[in-house]
């Protein structure tokens, strides 16, 4: 196991993948503070130049923007922007090994799947997740102080925990797809499918609610309600708590059980898959 762990974490930090991972969401995270507030000065520097009115409208547009709409910008930005770039970062991890067959030899020198594959789960989802988290929270601290209004902490907080979970969520997917068949394209296909027509479908049906999926809309909607007056999570959560509102508690509570429930099923089915493929020479002929 922990011969396991040291060889991923090589490879993640090997080639400056774990800094690019790092670089590309902290820019993330200060994007909408800096790319809103860039534009809310020049506006505002059209609208003293030209007081005819032509730019007043726009520039007011620009300038009503709080601490809490950039916050959700930013989730947005990280929810979205994000999955793509680890999707590809990662596909090294998940099935580039069974595709380059450099996982044959370590396989037949006495490398059992849970050994190859645990370390993977423990590694980058939990690191996804932590990354994804400090992304959030940086981008709500850089909103509040370029930005006026007050945030809510605590519902910054669920928001950055339900993006963190959702990021993850989607790793163990591209790990279990990638590794099971040894095609990390097709997982990173599956999974980005997964995220932009799922919901939509599922919306369809009215079965939106109380699945992984829905992680991202909750960690949107909390970033959403951090500016409101009456925006504390136990609030929120009290006062949505019989309604269909995406901060309704037992909708937290649902979509993040079933976030890690789902992601620890998919370790085993990934095992599973990895056993099936095994080959045994135990007799005189090889038996697949």
């Amino acid at each position: 196991m922990i011969s396991g762990l040291r060889k991923e974490m090589m490879f993640f930090l090997r080639g400056g993948r774990f800094a690019i991972v790092l670089v590309v969401m902290i820019a993330l995270a200060v994007m909408s503070p800096l790319l809103f507030g860039a534009m809310s000065s020049m506006m505002t520097a059209m609208k003293d130049a030209m007081p005819d009115g032509t730019y007043s409208e726009l520039a007011d547009e620009f300038t009503s923007f709080s601490a809490a709409d950039i916050s959700m910008y930013n989730v947005e930005y990280i929810v979205s922007y994000g999955s793509i770039i680890m999707l590809f970062i990662l596909k090294g991890a998940a099935g580039g090994e069974q595709k380059k067959r450099s996982v044959i030899i370590p396989q037949c020198s006495g490398l059992t799947p849970e050994r190859f594959a645990l370390p993977k789960y423990l590694l980058y989802p939990f690191t996804v997740f932590l990354i994804s988290f400090l992304a959030v929270l940086l981008g709500s601290w850089t909103a509040g102080i370029m930005f006026p209004g007050s945030l809510d902490w605590s519902m910054i907080a669920l928001s950055a925990a339900c993006s963190g979970v959702f990021l993850a969520f989607s790793t163990c997917m591209q790990l279990c797809v990638g590794i099971s068949t040894g095609k990390p394209n097709i997982a990173i296909i599956i999974v980005l499918a997964m995220q932009m027509f799922l919901p939509t479908i599922l919306g369809l049906f009215r079965v939106d609610r109380f699945n992984p999926l829905s992680l991202s809309s909750i960690a949107l909607s909390a970033a959403r309600a951090s500016g409101e007056s009456t925006s504390s999570l136990m609030a929120a959560i009290e006062q949505t708590s019989s309604s269909t509102n995406d901060l309704s508690f037992l909708n937290i509570v649902v979509s993040l059980g079933t976030a890690i429930v789902i992601s620890t099923l998919l370790y085993f089915v990934t095992i599973f898959a990895l056993h099936t493929k095994e080959v045994h020479n135990e007799g005189n002929e090889p038996v697949l």
